[in-house]
């Protein structure tokens, strides 16, 4: 037994550690998932997962302070309500680089001047060489709007304006109706399916 004993001890050792390894592996996965679980089942936009990206940026402009203001609290309402989406704001230089950014599909929601996006939707002025018409209207802000763009998915420009109409009152939150004036920016099908009372459809 003894002769044998400096073979028995490691190989026992190993086992031990194997064994250990092993069932951190299964609690750490059965907590994972009941975590999840957990998560999904309470929160009201659990849908959201149908958004697979690693952050939602909404981007503003540190020319206009207001925009960035009005970004943060969009964020703060996302954090809330869709954790998942893991929110962030996004700074860019000028209106022009966001009009830069969401017309080539680098970006998927800015806060803009409602007068500003109108400029731009009609590539006016300085956003002429923009292609201004694919932008669309999710929700009004006071005197600027949250915009995205006509490929932004049906059932996540639903999400975004319910989250935002539904726990956005202090921040004096709409949904967009109808583009009445000639200079609105169109709404996004998404909000405008919210706005008229349709039900939130899941692409699989």
């Amino acid at each position: 037994m003894c002769r044998n004993a400096g073979r028995v001890i490691p190989a026992l050792f190993v086992w031990i550690m194997r064994r250990r390894l092993f069932l951190s592996a299964l609690f750490s996965g059965v907590l994972t998932a009941a975590v999840t679980r957990s998560a999904i089942a309470h929160t009201p936009y659990r849908q959201w997962t149908v958004l697979r990206q690693r952050f939602l940026l909404v981007h503003s402009s540190r020319t206009d302070p207001v925009s960035d203001a009005i970004a943060d609290q969009i964020v703060v309402i996302f954090d809330r309500v869709l954790p998942q989406a893991n929110a962030m704001v996004a700074r860019a230089r000028d209106e022009q680089r966001i009009a830069s950014l969401i017309t080539t599909g680098q970006a998927v929601l800015a806060v803009m001047r409602a007068d500003r996006a109108g400029d731009l939707f009609h590539q006016r002025g300085e956003f002429q060489n923009y292609l201004g018409g694919t932008l669309r209207a999710l929700v009004s802000i006071d005197s600027h709007i949250l915009v995205t763009t006509e490929a932004f998915p049906r059932q996540h420009g639903w999400l975004v304006t319910s989250a935002l109409v539904e726990n956005g009152a202090e921040l004096g939150v709409r949904a967009v109706a109808d583009a009445t004036g000639a200079d609105d920016v169109l709404p996004h099908v998404g909000a405008l399916a919210f706005a008229r009372g349709e039900p939130l459809e899941v692409t699989q």
